[in-house]
């Protein structure tokens, strides 16, 4: 048995059977989001119920405040490590000890800065909030190398369970807090237990510990990706967009915003979520083979737009009747910003998977520059039309997206040398179900207008998935044949792998 030197080389990229351990790793993603989802939802169901908009928008703009301050932190540093060829023990112990360090000092900040914060927007509560939730960056930060870890050998099934653990203790915690009068107290505690549940499970399924073999050089290896993954990551979790709406708004209309942006967030993280993980690191170790590059892409591609076409539009086409019914009245305002947020969805779902090929083929810094130009415009768009309500807003989001899509397309298809109008015809299909879909449930909501909203809404549901499904069928049969047969094919060869490594 050999003894691992200081500096030896530790969790090499997957090199053998790679397409059977994504739809391994596929499968364990959509459990380590799916569930966590759904007891999630179920949560926000209670407690949307119970707390009011206001309640929502304190919580959701402390939040923010110290998501804009982990935002500085190099938490992206672990998509470097997923992503270089080799890693050794000094780049994990260098990246553990730069994420403590900085744990430390943005906590610190927030501490100092949390009265004058709250006192600058005009509510009290900000200023404990943030003392509870500041607490969120010692977990996330030291949970950085462990993650990667985990990931960067595909092991989703530990994702999984890290998730699933973090999830069912946030989800008893809150639910217990909320319903014994806690209020907004309860939602605040909840975050912080989960992140700390998901850090101990990241360490534990990582096998591994932080050393002191800490090299300069170590960073310089990882620093040019690690950089531009850090900015694309600052950008993605600085929450500005709820500072600016929480401060020149109101709490409430930040309630409403954050809600609708929240539904958003989980209905993508199931579609889409689980996916990413998988296809970043795959896409990463197929770097050398453009043909088999270009060949995951498009079939995670497919996937991705067969699940959220219909979940997005379907959840348009019903918003009116599902908001009011599931969530309260209190939530009327929300419907028409859940909708433009379904447009924004088809688009994201999508831009998950486009966003792992350019950053799997080393563009990290293309991609920085990409989100830097999307942030600062809905920055300027927020400033611009606040005076016009969170309605407005979300709706102009909605365009930016759809004028921001192309680009990502153009860039996509130069690396998977692919024209433009090919890559595009993979929705296609997608779209005429979904068209059909509608059809279907706006048929039967007229038909059922005297109905009361919860079996009216059920019916609808049932009848525009069955009319998706069938004609998804029909339309992408040769697809799903390819699909299907893919798994049965990963499957197989693990099985004769088994046959061949069990003596007879």
């Amino acid at each position: 048995m050999s003894v691992l030197q200081d500096d030896d080389i530790l969790f090499s990229h997957v090199s053998e059977n790679r397409s059977a351990a994504a739809v391994k790793g596929a499968f364990w993603s959509a459990v380590s989001t799916l569930i966590p989802t759904v007891l999630t939802f179920a949560v926000f169901v209670v407690t949307s119920r119970v707390l009011q908009p206001r309640d929502f928008g304190l919580v959701a703009l402390a939040f923010s405040i110290v998501s804009f301050a982990a935002s500085f932190g190099p938490t992206a540093f672990g998509e470097a490590i997923i992503q270089r060829a080799e890693i050794r023990r000094s780049h994990l112990d260098t990246i553990f000890l730069l994420s403590l360090v900085f744990s430390f000092l943005v906590y610190g900040a927030l501490c100092l800065a949390a009265s004058s914060i709250a006192a600058y927007v005009g509510h009290q509560e900000v200023t404990y909030l943030i003392y509870i939730m500041g607490l969120k960056v010692f977990f996330d930060f030291t949970a950085v190398v462990p993650n990667a870890i985990v990931n960067r050998k595909m092991s989703f099934h530990l994702v999984a369970v890290r998730t699933v653990i973090a999830t069912i203790t946030s989800a008893c915690i809150c639910l217990v807090l909320v319903l014994a009068g806690f209020g907004l107290w309860g939602l605040a505690i909840a975050q912080i237990a989960a992140t700390a549940a998901s850090c101990g499970a990241a360490f534990w399924g990582a096998g591994w510990f932080p050393g002191l073999n800490i090299k300069r050089a170590s960073l310089d290896d990882l620093l040019h990706y690690g950089f531009f993954a850090s900015g694309t990551r600052f950008l993605q979790t600085m929450s500005l967009d709820n500072l600016l709406i929480g401060v020149l708004l109101s709490p409430s209309a930040l309630g409403i915003y954050n809600f609708s942006k929240r539904l958003f967030d989980m209905i993508n993280n199931v579609i889409a979520g689980g996916l990413t993980s998988v296809t970043h690191v795959l896409l990463s170790s197929l770097r050398s083979d453009p043909k088999k590059v270009r060949e995951a892409f498009l079939m995670a591609t497919f996937g991705c737009a067969l699940v959220s076409y219909p979940v997005f539009i379907g959840l348009a086409s019903v918003a009116d009747d599902a908001i009011t019914t599931i969530f309260g009245a209190h939530w009327i305002e929300a419907v028409w910003p859940v909708r433009f947020y379904c447009v924004i969805g088809l688009m994201a779902g999508i831009g998950y998977v486009q966003a792992s090929l350019i950053k799997s083929q080393g563009e990290m810094d293309w991609w920085f520059y990409y989100q830097l130009a999307r942030n600062l415009l809905t920055l300027v768009t927020i400033a611009v039309l606040y005076p016009y309500g969170v309605t407005t807003i979300v709706f102009a989001i909605m365009v930016e997206v759809l004028l921001f899509w192309p680009i990502t397309s153009w860039k996509v298809s130069q690396h998977i040398e692919l024209s433009i109008p090919a890559y595009l015809a993979q929705f296609l299909r997608p779209t005429v179900a979904s068209a059909a879909m509608v059809a279907v449930v706006l048929l039967l909501h007229e038909l059922l207008r005297h109905w009361s909203p919860y079996p009216r809404l059920a019916i609808e549901v049932l009848g525009g998935g069955i009319a998706y499904c069938s004609l998804i069928f029909v339309l992408c049969r040769a697809r799903l044949d390819v699909l299907i047969g893919s798994i049965k094919q990963a499957r197989q060869r693990k099985a004769d792998r088994g046959a061949v490594a069990t003596p007879v």
